[in-house]
């Protein structure tokens, strides 16, 4: 969150660090330089350090510049201040790093996958294969290999033959605590988007591509609204199914009960988060799902769909509801939530006990530790 930041990965490791310090341990997080920032700070203890690297228009050698740069860096405080008993890479972008560090200093190396080529490209072995092989010699080289969810922890196994004594999995975390606060759902939000204000409200969050399923979501609209016809439904995020989705909305004639947002503010999205009903989650993929934490602290209940890390994380008819992989099982779902606000409120408040004591960034921490200590004692 201190360079430039990327998706689900920056918060993870930001808040990751920032929890290992805050057990003891000395931490530093090698990572990317960002004009303005400086090239060394320590941020809640946690020492950064920015490393500068040449840029490239092949992604996968811009990394290799990337991973070179963190080498010298990490090499350059090693002769300085004395070893690092462990050395966690996250993700294909670093594995040559973890290589050289591992060869050329022989340190002990873990590795998180956070998603993979596969998944990212909606469950299909069409994607970039250097990056596909990058991901697998990540999981051959690291003495330990850590995921988020079972469901991540199955599909690493079986793409990349990681034996299962070596994979580990930890989940990611949340402070609940940063989205306490109540608002006015009508005032705050639903008026700005031309809802009434008792209006239920269906909210997705996430980009707009075949992976994250938002056109199953839409298929299911006029099956709501059949039984619902004052139902709403927020789409926010940005992504090459945009343009799809917006034409579909029209010929599907939903587009008065659709709203897509495009990119919104971290403040809008907590808001739209607040004034929903019901955040749904309708992925073919999904190794984990930062969103369903956010939605549970917001104390909302969560649809996720089955064989999913988002779905692996939602307790049916406690936390929320788990439905298939198509848009009459999310309808089922949408509906069964309109049907009693009074249980939908009720799985929202086990959401936010989940996150606050299942999820907090100390108990991840804390895990994590645990894996480094298998390797070091």
């Amino acid at each position: 969150m201190h360079s430039i930041v990327v998706g689900g990965i920056a918060p993870v490791v930001t808040e990751l660090a920032a929890a290992q310090q805050r057990a003891g341990h000395e931490v530093h997080v090698f990572t990317r330089l960002a004009a303005g920032q400086k090239e060394y700070e320590v941020i809640d203890g946690v020492h950064y350090h920015r490393c500068a690297f040449n840029w490239h228009p092949n992604l996968v050698e811009e990394m290799k510049n990337m991973s070179e740069a963190m080498v010298h860096c990490l090499f350059k405080h090693e002769d300085e201040f004395g070893a690092f008993d462990i050395v966690h890479g996250h993700d294909w972008h670093v594995v040559h790093a973890l290589d050289k560090i591992k060869n050329e200093r022989g340190r002990h190396i873990v590795f998180t996958v956070h998603s993979t080529e596969y998944g990212r490209m909606g469950n299909s072995y069409n994607g970039n294969g250097a990056i596909n092989g990058m991901e697998w010699y990540g999981t051959y080289i690291a003495e330990r290999v850590t995921v988020c969810t079972n469901a991540m922890k199955n599909e690493v196994m079986h793409l990349h033959r990681v034996p299962e004594d070596k994979i580990r999995v930890v989940p990611n975390g949340i402070h609940a605590w940063k989205f306490d606060g109540e608002i006015d759902p009508w005032n705050d939000c639903k008026k700005k988007y031309g809802f009434g204000p008792w209006d239920p409200m269906v909210l997705f969050v996430g980009r707009m591509e075949w992976q994250k399923g938002p056109d199953m979501l839409l298929e299911a609209v006029p099956l709501v609204l059949r039984e619902r016809p004052d139902a709403k439904f927020v789409f926010v995020g940005k992504g090459s199914m945009l343009p799809g989705l917006r034409a579909r909305a029209w010929q599907l004639g939903v587009n008065h009960a659709v709203v897509f947002t495009g990119y919104v503010s971290e403040e809008e999205k907590i808001r739209l988060l607040k004034s929903a009903d019901v955040l749904v989650v309708p992925s073919r993929n999904e190794p984990f799902g930062m969103v369903v934490l956010e939605a549970w602290s917001c104390k909302k209940p969560v649809i996720a769909t089955h064989g999913t890390g988002a779905g692996e994380l939602v307790w049916h008819e406690v936390t929320g509801l788990k439905v298939f992989q198509n848009p009459e099982s999310i309808a089922w779902g949408i509906k069964r939530i309109f049907s009693d606000f009074d249980h939908a409120r009720w799985m929202g408040e086990n959401g936010r006990y989940a996150a606050e004591k299942a999820f907090n960034w100390d108990n991840v921490a804390s895990k994590m530790l645990s894996v480094y200590q298998e390797l070091v004692g």
